[in-house]
């Protein structure tokens, strides 16, 4: 059943990740600190594969190409969701 642990998987995020015990890279360049498509997916409350879309199309959020695998740092999510913040305009 390999939709049922890609599934629970989507449900087990983790909130923040620290950074690990003795690092001396950033946060930010931990690899062990990117979520996956999946994760990032979830975060942002759209589908795995409206992310394959942003990334062919060249929008959506920044992320991180390691070999075959792609990533997405905690802070650039945030960063993509800021941008997308719509603030209305009140009429005069």
């Amino acid at each position: 059943m390999p939709y049922a642990r890609t599934r629970a998987a989507r449900s087990a995020l983790p909130p923040s990740l620290p950074p690990a015990q003795g690092c001396v890279c950033s946060a930010s360049d931990t690899p062990a600190l990117l979520h996956t498509a999946d994760e990032a997916a979830a975060i942002l409350k759209v589908s795995p594969g409206t992310l394959r879309r942003w990334r062919r199309e060249g929008t959506g959020p920044t992320y991180v190409r390691v070999g075959g695998r792609i990533g997405y740092r905690h802070q650039d999510l945030a960063d993509y969701l800021a941008s997308c913040l719509v603030v209305p305009k009140v009429a005069a």
